[in-house]
């Protein structure tokens, strides 16, 4: 069975209610297997089984993401595979440091040789089925023979250390089933009937485990939303949902339409634009809560006008409609955007919480930036530079932070010193002090470039460069998207120092620019206690937003490049974007407020904008264009007395 759970349609709770179904048909609960995403997920799942059946009953139930339910299996056979039942999961960062080692060990060093990346390209292989020596014949890129013998040597020392990962507990529980039929005949004998939540965000591996353990007579309920796949990027395959009754013969196929969130407005809105897709199973949205209101869209001037039209409407919705903060949603298509809100939202004393993410100047990449002008402001700043002296990779590793801190303690120097330190250089490998040798003579170089006041944002852009920061980030951080995301970050940092010298004029030094970074950062760190008693505005990305609803949604950003995405318009992603979108839009049940600038800063400076194509593909009649000046109604006596008597309140004056 497919259930087609529009977006607001009751998705957990029908699955909920089928599982009480079963059991309550006399369907023993051990039986009964439900699988989804996230812990979140599941264990609302089990709380309303528990609220439905017996604690007993929804107990026996196997309710969990897939990777718990293999980690349970494998708990139990894995010593049919060589590993015994205590088994270790290795983290992220700790599988970073076994490959880091190995590929040392057998001299796999230097370009084109990024253990993150390699690490990536394991992973994919890994999701594909495709063992170590294969991977010369399915993978085409650069040294992959070395590749190759890396894969191996990983997958031999974990083994050694009774140790998996995350695509091992997938891949081993696969591997069981397929090498021992007994054990997959027990497993099949348990877990009969199989409901699978979020099956639009399935990617291979967890397709053929379902089906595998589904068998020939399946009884199988996929629970998912096809117009809401957004996960593609991340390896979520949408034909698995659409090919569904490919894949399983005589399924039945239902269609979840009432939407219990949203206006008639909004869903009317959403169902027109998803419909100029053409991957997608038919469906309509429908709700019996009422027109509602119009959508407003908002053109402003720039991007800081959008921004602070953003605030300006969240305070008069907050004093005029006496709504609480908690009730509105900003949500934005990547995350370099919320920089710029954020500052408006602070300047407005408006509460927010970034949600998906830390605040933009908490990212690392960020805090990166700040460390290495840290260290070029300060020569006595230690903590800067070793947070940055191996940013990007240079071949400094622990042994030589080890060693520079023990010339430290023998000649009391500051650690900037010592790099100059021909002693120092000469205990390293060549290529490590080569690298060292540079960093120290960058810092010193752009130390006296900074001593002259003055053209801050375009000195800084030549010292991440000189660094090799910017052509870094690519081998830092994998997959591309995600240094491509981080790329962002940087650029509106930079966009922001620019900001700083109109702000404060051109004659402006860097410690200027830090002292004011370090104060804002500093009232940037809200405490739990402090929180607006009406709680807080939330700002996140649309993907972050996904499976939660708020009464206001303004969606920030509706330009072309910027949502859709330039990238999707070259990389023909565009039926995923217009899935996000769609996404967006439900969120809401009241209001959707659209914003987007005729001017926006790109890249250091500010560039004309196309509005998005997703405006022209809404109902026309059903969107009200507006100015940000037209939006905004005058307030009221009561209003204004109102809010300034918040703002004595806030600033304690007369």
């Amino acid at each position: 069975m497919l259930l087609l759970a529009g977006a607001g349609t009751g998705k957990t709770r029908v699955i909920t209610y089928r599982v009480a179904y079963l059991i309550q048909s006399g369907i023993a609960p051990g039986n009964i297997c439900a699988v989804t995403f996230t812990n979140k997920a599941s264990r609302e799942m089990r709380e309303r089984l528990a609220r439905l059946l017996t604690a007993e009953a929804a107990d026996e139930v196997t309710v969990g993401t897939f990777h718990s339910f293999c980690m349970r299996l494998l708990r139990r056979c894995i010593r049919r595979l060589g590993y015994s039942p205590n088994f270790v999961i290795a983290n992220d960062s700790y599988q970073t440091g076994l490959l880091r080692t190995i590929m040392s060990e057998v001299g796999a060093t230097g370009e084109g040789r990024d253990p993150q990346q390699w690490l990536a390209h394991i992973s994919r292989a890994k999701c594909a089925f495709i063992p170590p020596e294969e991977l010369p014949d399915a993978l085409n890129v650069p040294h992959v023979g070395e590749l190759a013998e890396v894969y191996g040597l990983y997958q031999e020392r974990m083994r050694q250390m009774d140790m998996v990962d995350f695509d091992d507990l997938l891949l081993l529980v696969q591997q069981l089933w397929d090498e021992h039929p007994n054990v997959l005949a027990d497993h099949r004998d348990r877990f009969r009937y199989l409901l699978i939540d979020e099956y639009q965000d399935t990617n291979a591996v967890q397709f053929r485990l379902m089906a595998t353990l589904a068998g020939k007579t399946p009884n199988i309920c996929a629970v998912g939303d096809d117009d809401q796949s957004i996960y593609g990027w991340r390896g979520a395959d949408l034909g698995n949902i659409l090919q569904f009754e490919s894949h399983f013969p005589n399924a039945k196929v239902i269609r979840l339409e009432q939407n219990y969130r949203s206006t008639t407005t909004i869903l009317t809105a959403a169902n027109h634009v998803i419909g100029h897709n053409q991957e997608r199973h038919g469906k309509k949205l429908w709700s019996a809560k009422g027109e509602g209101a119009k959508i407003l869209a908002v053109l402003a001037p720039t991007d800081r006008d959008e921004a602070q039209f953003v605030a300006d409407i969240l305070r008069e919705r907050y004093y005029e409609w006496n709504r609480s903060y908690a009730n509105f949603a900003v949500l934005f298509r990547s995350n370099h955007q919320s920089r710029m809100l954020e500052n408006a939202l602070r300047r407005a004393k408006v509460p927010y919480c970034l949600v998906g993410g830390r605040s933009f100047y908490r990212r690392k990449e960020i805090l990166d930036v700040i460390s290495l002008l840290d260290a070029v402001h300060n020569p006595l700043d230690d903590q800067s530079l070793l947070r940055i002296i191996n940013v990007p990779p240079r071949g400094v590793g622990s042994k030589a932070i080890v060693r520079l801190r023990e010339w430290q303690r023998i000649t009391t120097l500051p650690l900037q010193k010592l790099l100059g330190s021909r002693e120092y250089l000469a205990e390293l490998p060549s290529q490590t002090a080569t690298g060292v040798a540079n960093l120290n003579a960058t810092i010193v170089r752009f130390r006296q470039a900074f001593a002259e006041r003055g053209q801050l944002a375009t000195k800084i852009r030549q010292l991440l460069d000189a660094t090799g920061y910017i052509e870094g980030l690519g081998r830092m951080y994998k997959p591309r998207a995600d240094a491509l995301a981080r790329l962002d970050n940087v650029h509106e940092f930079l966009d922001e120092v620019g900001e700083f010298e109109k702000r404060r004029g051109p004659n402006q030094s860097l410690g200027d620019f830090l002292e004011e970074f370090a104060l804002m950062d500093a009232n940037d760190q809200e405490e739990e206690d402090a929180k607006s008693k009406d709680g807080s505005v939330t700002l996140m990305t649309i993907h972050a937003a996904k499976g939660l609803e708020f009464p206001v949604v303004l969606i920030t950003g509706m330009e072309r490049g910027l949502f859709p995405h330039e990238r999707s318009l070259k990389e023909n992603t565009g039926e995923e974007e217009r899935r996000l979108f769609y996404v967006a839009l439900t969120r809401a049940q009241d209001e959707v407020v659209l914003t987007y600038a005729d001017r926006r800063q790109i890249h250091g400076s500010r560039k004309r904008r196309l509005p998005s194509p997703f405006l022209d593909e809404l109902p026309q009649d059903l969107v009200s264009y507006s100015s940000p000046d037209q939006a905004l109604k005058p307030a009221s006596k009561e209003v204004a007395t109102t809010y300034l008597a918040d703002l004595r309140a806030q600033f304690a004056v007369d």
